[in-house]
């Protein structure tokens, strides 16, 4: 067992995750009254889904850009203009919710514009964790409570929204967001880091041409293709609560704003405590990740069982213990494996599985929800992504005795 709040002795890690706590609660608000504000308006689920869609569908887009520019160019000031670009969009929200401006062609709209400011944020953040701290021990930790701040504000966050919903309406959780961004914009400025560690490659090519490369090196290499592809199947079929939640909440256990509110906080509560669990023990090796993942796509199978809150809340803690465990170990990997000339395409690529996948998981989840039922949909995720996943160890498997017959053959 080891300190969980290890990297904080770094002084740059240390101003960068207090900035980012208040924003991350921020961040969560919203993800909660997005989703109650288009249930309401439209009482379409598949509507819903929509929106998710339009949100993340900019990080299948624009992320592989991205990492070719945090390659390139200076990775804190790319950070800095993604968060003034996600605190305009709230500010937007914030505005034609109090003055009730909404429809759902505005809110579809600002959606996207939030996701392409989103599609830079996350590899950018990737990517900037490891020139904040000294030594390379202390990756997994770093990687670790960040996962952790970002699973208290997955805690916090929704909790709050909740109640604020109730007493004031979704106008103020989007005002609250916008106005959390402040914290990480001005940690940004007294964070100091290297220029070496800010420009990594200078080579002259091609921007499509730079992300094929960065593709090949990860293909290359059978530990990062096997973690990218679990990322893959685990991030299009299992974390697309929002569109799921809502609806079981409002429609099969007929409950309010709070209860919705609670049920994710019970989701974030199990992911804090992975993030916890990481920080202390450290990160898992390539057999328990395997096994980890398998284990959550049957406990989302097992929530969508559920029949009373405290079932559903019980399923989805377990589902959130197991995601933060296996995709904290699998970042944590990722970048003990990766050279720092391809750090940001390798983790652009990263993020891109984890978060441009998810309009895929979000219309394939609104559809069956709105066709099936929420708790149904809900199995049948998970179900999928048990036999995806099963698939793919089998096939790797496969490849690597094939590939031990053929060189002992040689």
């Amino acid at each position: 067992m080891k300190n969980p709040f290890l990297s904080l002795k770094y002084s740059n890690f240390r101003i960068y995750w207090i900035g980012m706590n208040l924003s991350l609660i921020g961040s969560w608000m919203q993800s909660v009254a997005l989703p109650w504000l288009v249930l309401s308006i439209t009482a379409d689920a598949f509507k819903v889904s929509l929106v998710a869609a339009a949100r993340f569908l900019p990080a299948l887009l624009f992320t592989p850009f991205s990492g070719v520019l945090l390659d390139k160019f200076n990775r804190k000031k790319i950070l800095l203009l993604a968060q003034i670009g996600m605190a305009v969009t709230a500010s937007i929200f914030a505005v034609m919710s109090f003055c009730e401006l909404y429809s759902f062609g505005k809110i579809l709209f600002c959606a996207f514009a939030s996701g392409i400011f989103t599609s830079m944020d996350a590899p950018s953040r990737q990517s900037m964790v490891k020139d904040l701290i000294d030594s390379p021990r202390d990756l997994a930790n770093a990687i670790a409570l960040n996962s952790m701040s970002f699973n208290v504000a997955r805690i916090a966050g929704p909790a709050l929204a909740g109640i604020v919903m109730a007493l004031w309406g979704v106008g103020f959780c989007f005002l609250f967001n916008a106005l959390s961004f402040l914290g990480i914009i001005v940690s940004l400025f007294f964070i100091k880091i290297p220029p070496s560690a800010t420009t990594l490659s200078s080579r002259s090519g091609g921007v499509f041409a730079s992300i094929g490369a960065g593709i090949s090196y990860v293909s290359h290499k059978k530990t990062l293709s096997e973690l990218m592809i679990i990322v893959l199947i685990v991030a299009t079929l299992v974390p697309n609560y929002n569109v799921t939640i809502s609806a079981l909440v409002k429609l099969s256990l007929d409950a309010d704003e709070r209860s919705f509110g609670y049920l994710m906080s019970a989701l974030g509560v199990g992911a804090f405590c992975g993030a916890l669990f990481v920080a202390v023990f450290d990160k898992l090796g390539i057999r328990k990740i395997r096994s980890c993942a398998i284990a959550m796509g049957v406990s989302l199978a097992l929530t969508g069982a559920a029949n009373s809150f405290a079932w559903a809340a019980a399923g989805l803690a377990v589902t959130g213990f197991l995601f933060v465990i296996t995709n904290s170990s699998i970042n944590s990997t990722v970048q003990m494996h990766v050279s720092n000339e391809f750090r940001g395409r390798v983790l652009s690529l990263y993020a891109l599985f984890l978060i441009g996948s998810t309009p895929f998981g979000a219309l394939i989840s609104g559809f069956f929800t709105e066709l099936l039922g929420a708790r149904v949909a809900l199995a049948i995720c998970g179900a999928i992504s048990i036999l995806l996943l099963l698939a793919l160890f089998y096939g790797f498997k496969i490849r690597r005795r094939t590939h031990f017959i053929f060189r002992d053959k040689v």
